[in-house]
């Protein structure tokens, strides 16, 4: 595993046992919710793969989980994953390298990714940046799903982005930027896109939207392991 000499896979691991389940008492390394723990120079990216917890407590512990990683002494870029025990090791959003060249106003960025559709990602999604947004962090939303866009619903977001310097001006509600395929297509339009569209579309959101500083960036991530990842 690369990394940088001062941030080791045992260090982090180490910051991490000091978040603990408040349900089950136990700490996340213990309950076996890190997988997928890459160090790439100051770059810290993982995944929690949540079992039964209530939504409640996957933020809590995703919260609490970026924040003890992002203070240890080194690091500059946190990349938590919410993905889920059952889906195992799942595909990988664009990662702390490509992200950082795309958004490098963006300190940390989140995916909330599930192998199976329906299970709620997108409320997780949804709820994770509103709470973000409730401790005064500035929070963006990116809805990767480009067949199934359910978050401009959710969040109650009307409008199409606007432009500005040839740069996408995203759409705010509840004082989140917003960003995806369904702000830009008419309600209930089918998309038959495939491959070299979806990727493209999706680094789009990246680098041609005018995100601003952000102290988080969460992505709703397509159920499965399909063209967006």
């Amino acid at each position: 595993m690369p990394g940088s000499a001062s941030i080791t896979e045992s260090g982090v691991l180490d910051v991490l046992r000091t978040v603990k389940d408040p349900d089950l008492g136990k700490d996340i390394v213990s309950l076996g919710l890190i997988r997928d723990l890459h160090i790439h120079d100051a770059d810290v990216s993982f995944t929690l793969a949540f079992t039964t917890q209530p939504a409640a407590t996957k933020v809590a512990l995703h919260s609490g989980a970026s924040k003890a990683v992002s203070q240890i002494p080194g690091v500059s870029r946190v990349q938590v994953k919410i993905g889920s025990a059952a889906a195992g090791r799942s595909a990988q959003p664009p990662g702390p390298a490509a992200g950082a060249e795309f958004i490098p106003e963006v300190k940390h960025t989140i995916a909330v990714s599930s192998g199976k559709g329906g299970v709620g990602k997108s409320t997780i999604a949804v709820n994770l940046a509103l709470a973000l947004r409730q401790t005064g962090a500035q929070v963006g939303l990116v809805d990767v799903d480009v067949y199934g866009p359910d978050v401009p619903l959710m969040m109650g977001a009307r409008g199409r982005p606007g432009m500005f310097d040839n740069k996408i001006i995203p759409v705010e509600a509840h004082g989140i930027k917003i960003m995806s395929i369904g702000l830009l297509v008419a309600e209930r339009e089918a998309l038959v896109w495939r491959g070299p569209m979806i990727h493209s579309a999706v680094q789009q959101f990246l680098r041609d939207v005018m995100w601003g500083a952000l102290e988080y960036l969460v992505f709703d991530m397509p159920p499965g392991t399909g063209d967006a990842q």
